[in-house]
């Protein structure tokens, strides 16, 4: 892919990378010297590289580690690029650091500020990212970011264009913490309301345990291998724990379908029953909303006598509970017995189809509530990378 250039104004260059900084690079001591590590150099990876402005790192060494290997101390003021691990990602460095494999030091030239180059590199981490080479961990070679073209204008512009995006961005950033927080808010004051109806304090009627009112089961799949290809393909959905978790409330999308042998050796349950996961992502719940079968990983609920949406909100508020109570083999999983004596309080049948009717009520207000504000998050934040292109064709 080839670095997209632009018609630029008049007084500005467009020289490659190399000719107006300087990329050094790192390395990584011996972890079997002890004497190395827990010194006062801070060291960096591309775990230190998840803020715009380094004050600290994870891991510091000590001055015989920087002497003993290819290191190199980045001074502050500079910036740090992730050239393999974390493709693209930049920070800016204010403090002294030294740096790993993983990294390259950017030293700029006094002709091109710090920040603007900072900017610079932000809009084209996407760029650098796309031309990544490698089987297992993708990266780009020095000489690559060298040869990069910036758009250059005169020093003092350079610093008028950061200060204008300083100030811009500030303002997006703001919208978007809010935006973040309404988003967090959303999902809390839900969490309450689910809180309140079934707080023991409200006694919503008599604790009878899950098996009493409701069918516990798990799901079938017989035959092994489980991902054998002639079991798939036909027309029965068949749901995992994972179309469980993306299900806002009803599973209606699934990525994977039985054929009629696939069926033969599962079962079909039907529309209504709730899926609750107990493998992988213990204490997902989800209802179906279509004809399915699943494994048994995921466990079918069903009740002849109560309303099975009541019961499902209920099941929504134990997942911590549920994950607290998983044992460890290969991996955690729920003992059916421990699901099935889980009491829940159950009031008459029209109390619950009333409790459900709010919380229907009240989840749908939160998704468009939540729907909205993602909308406006992913537009602040398509706002922020036309900012940049704006300022690195010269119009802003």
């Amino acid at each position: 892919m080839e670095q997209a250039l632009y018609e630029l104004p008049e007084g500005w260059g467009c020289p490659s990378l190399g000719t107006v900084a300087k990329l050094v690079g790192g390395a990584t001591p011996s972890k079997k010297e002890k004497r190395y590590w827990d010194g006062d150099i801070n060291w960096a990876s591309v775990r230190d590289l998840n803020v715009e402005n380094l004050l600290t790192t994870e891991f510091k060494i000590t001055e015989e580690a920087l002497a003993s290997c290819s290191s190199n101390l980045i001074p502050k003021g500079n910036l740090l690029i992730a050239t393999r691990v974390g493709l693209g990602k930049v920070v800016r460095t204010q403090v002294d650091v030294a740096i790993n494999q993983d990294l390259r030091g950017v030293i700029p030239t006094r002709d091109i500020d710090v920040d603007y180059l900072f900017y610079w590199f932000k809009q084209n981490a996407e760029f650098i990212e796309s031309n990544g080479t490698g089987a297992t961990v993708k990266g780009v070679k020095i000489g690559f970011i060298k040869s990069l073209i910036i758009p250059l204008p005169p020093l003092d512009e350079q610093k008028r264009i950061v200060a204008k995006l300083d100030a811009l961005f500030t303002r997006i950033d703001t919208v978007i913490t809010h935006l973040q927080e309404t988003l967090e808010l959303s999902t809390a004051l839900f969490a309450s309301a689910l809180d309140e109806v079934f707080s023991p304090e409200n006694n919503r009627g008599e604790l009878v345990s899950l098996n009493q009112v409701a069918t516990v089961a798990r799901g079938k799949s017989k035959h092994r291998p489980r991902n054998d290809r002639t079991l798939f393909g036909g027309d029965y959905p068949f749901i995992q724990t994972g179309d469980v978790r993306n299900a806002e409330k009803y599973i209606t999308a699934y990525s994977a379908t039985y054929n009629e042998k696939g069926l033969a050796q599962s079962k079909l349950w039907p529309v209504g029953t709730i899926c609750l996961t107990i493998a992988a992502n213990i204490g997902e719940v989800a209802v179906l909303g279509v004809d399915a079968c699943f494994p048994d990983s995921v466990v079918g609920i069903a009740s002849d006598s109560e309303s099975n949406e009541y019961i499902y909100y209920f099941l929504t508020t134990l997942q911590r509970y549920l994950d607290s109570k998983a044992t460890m083999a290969a991996q955690k999983n729920i003992n059916l017995r421990v699901l099935s004596s889980i009491e829940i309080p159950l009031p008459p049948l029209d109390e619950q189809e009333r409790i459900v009717t709010h919380l229907d009520s009240l989840a749908e207000r939160t998704r468009a509530l939540e729907a909205a504000t993602e909308e406006k998050l992913n537009y602040h934040t398509a706002l922020k990378a036309s900012l940049l292109d704006t300022a690195f064709r010269g119009q802003l």
